[in-house]
């Protein structure tokens, strides 16, 4: 190996001892010991899309999920592209969003660069070369599909047309 065509380590790392990434670079699947393998949809969660978590599903918890390298984050993802501490993920009543804590290799929604940014249902979300896809579980707010009209709209109308009956009669 020529010393042109390779860097040395320390060239590539950032200050927590993340290795910055090519996207490139192939990637062997690696297991996380935070990983839940009894499927608990219900829960929101993040889904492994790509190497090296692919089809890893890890469980959002309580009010802040802690993602990153070390040990102690409530989703350990121990790839050199993530940072020891990399994001948070929040949860304000049911509405989710994400929060870079000064990583090496940030993150993305959707391929946009963010400090933070909102989560919904099928958003990719990448931290390092880790892509997930989100899902906000049955507690989450999920999108509609196939058009649906949300409850929420029937029973304001219903109300409306309700007020406007009452008034003509009224009348």
């Amino acid at each position: 190996m020529s010393k042109d065509s390779k860097h040395s380590k320390d060239e590539w790392t950032g200050p927590q001892g993340t290795i910055l990434f090519r996207a490139d670079e192939l990637a062997e699947v690696i297991a996380s010991p935070s990983a839940d393998s009894s499927g608990d949809v219900d829960r929101a969660a993040l889904l492994g899309s790509t190497p090296p978590f692919l089809d890893q599903r890890f469980v959002l918890r309580g009010s802040k999920t802690t993602i990153g390298r070390r040990e102690d984050n409530d989703i350990v993802l121990p790839d050199d592209s993530v940072s020891a501490q990399h994001a948070w993920v929040i949860n304000d009543g049911g509405r989710f969003r994400v929060m870079n804590i000064l990583s090496t290799n940030g993150i993305y929604i959707n391929d946009a660069k963010v400090h933070e940014g909102p989560l919904k249902n099928g958003d990719r979300v990448r931290f390092g070369r880790a892509e997930f896809v989100f899902h906000g579980g049955a507690g989450g707010r999920r999108h509609r599909r196939n058009g649906a009209i949300p409850l929420w709209v029937w029973a304001l109308s219903a109300a409306l047309l309700g007020a406007a009956a009452l008034m003509l009669v009224a009348l």
